[in-house]
């Protein structure tokens, strides 16, 4: 089964490590509230009430050290508050900032992990969220909102059989609660027992006909069986009580491009980068679409936007490739170069720019841009690969002057002073 996927909130640019690997178009996100431009309730613990203020007689003056734990305390609620406030102004690196220092000053404060946990989920940081939102469960065991946030996250990151049980026994302990049946409704899904799935979503529909998040996700599961009308169905009621709802608007673009409705699904698409433009699904829905239109350039302004918002490898060697494989080999050796600019002390960068300059058929400059990687490379994985593209063009037909570098090169990265010289 497609993912179910939720993204509640504005645009998350963080300067921390929020830039997730992008998630599949159709994934299921932990259900959340997204903040609004006015007050609201808060969705997680609220700040607790400051104590009253006593005045000690001076017969009884705290000692030191409670008086240190006390202004700990203080300033922890302080940076909770500002925490929120700056979450509402949609100052989210700054928010979580003062959510750690928070936790980190009253280790028994309740709600800064939620907090924490909520952002990393919408940015599809499972992990870091998961160890959030459990962390927020050692500090108040009793919360429903944490403990499934939590179970979602473990589902997330692969666990189907623990999310099932915590969220069936959490529907025993709050079986009025949509929110929680919704969630156990993903989690049956994850597991493939997709009738029960659609129980679950049902009855938290029943519950509660404003949870945008259970009609979007019974209509990816409708999807999944290939009933469009009432997938469609599904997601238009969705949109009808959450119209910011961006993952919501990429599964209709999912399901009218299966439906061969490419412009419709193109439409989709932008609007969902319009609403959330550091979202990944909308940039590879887009460029899909414009493929299958035949509209390539278009496209490569599409991957151009896409590196703009996460200039990462990924994304970089995908623009790189498209425009290589248009013929613009110029266009992706500068974007190649770019990301060596970036990142001149990686590897990654300059296997890229070998990969595009043995596109352009400049195989000297190829083999110089793979044997700098393989000597910047530390990962293991990322050494092989530049190893295996030398071995590939010492296997392939060569000019003599190819040739000649080729053996040289051989023969000086064959010394075990110059590796161990080169490696470091």
């Amino acid at each position: 089964m497609s993912t179910l996927t939720q993204v509640a909130w504005p645009p998350l640019l963080l300067a921390l490590t929020l830039l997730a690997a992008p998630a599949q178009a159709q994934s299921v996100k932990a259900a959340k509230p997204k903040p609004r431009p006015a007050a609201r309730p808060d969705s997680g613990l609220g700040e607790s009430a400051p104590a009253p203020f006593i005045t000690t007689p001076k017969s009884a003056a705290p000692a030191p050290g409670d008086t240190a734990a006390a202004s700990a305390r203080r300033r922890a609620r302080e940076d909770y508050a500002r925490g929120l406030a700056l979450e509402r102004s949609a100052a989210y690196a700054a928010a979580i900032v003062s959510y750690l220092n928070a936790s980190h000053l009253d280790s028994t404060l309740r709600g800064p992990n939620y907090r924490i946990g909520q952002l990393f989920a919408w940015k599809r940081q499972y992990r870091p969220a998961a160890g959030a939102f459990h962390e927020e469960l050692r500090r108040d065991p009793d919360s429903r909102d944490a403990a499934r946030e939590y179970a979602l996250a473990l589902a997330e990151l692969g666990d189907t059989t623990r999310p099932v049980r915590m969220l069936e026994e959490l529907t025993r302990r709050a079986p009025g609660d949509s929110k929680a049946w919704r969630a156990l409704g993903f989690a049956y899904a994850r597991l493939g027992r997709m009738d029960d799935a659609e129980r679950a979503l049902k009855g938290s529909i029943a519950l509660d006909e404003k949870n945008a998040a259970a009609w979007r996700d019974l209509g990816v599961l409708y999807a999944d069986r290939g009933d469009t009308r009432a997938a469609r169905d599904a997601y238009r009621k969705a949109l009808a009580i959450d119209p910011d709802e961006v993952a919501t608007v990429i599964n209709l673009g999912n399901l009218e491009g299966r439906s061969g409705n490419h412009d419709a699904a193109l439409a989709r698409y932008r609007e969902a980068e319009k609403r959330d433009s550091t979202y990944a699904d909308a940039y590879r829905g887009e460029i899909r679409e414009l493929v299958v239109l035949g509209r390539e350039s278009e496209a490569g302004a599409v991957w151009k936007r896409w590196l703009d918002v996460l200039p990462d490898d990924e994304v970089r060697e995908g623009a790189a490739r498209h425009y290589a494989r248009q013929g613009r080999t110029d266009i992706a050796i500068e974007i190649a170069r770019d990301g060596v600019r970036a990142a001149p002390s990686e590897g990654e960068p300059r296997w890229l720019l070998g990969e595009m300059q043995l596109a352009a058929q400049d195989t000297l400059a190829a083999l110089t841009a793979y044997r700098e990687a393989w000597l910047q490379s530390t990962r293991p994985a990322d050494r092989a690969r530049a190893g295996a593209s030398i071995s590939a063009l010492r296997a392939a037909p060569a000019s003599d002057t190819l040739r000649a570098r080729l053996t040289a090169d051989s023969l000086r990265y064959a010394r075990p002073d110059t590796l161990l010289k080169g490696a470091r």
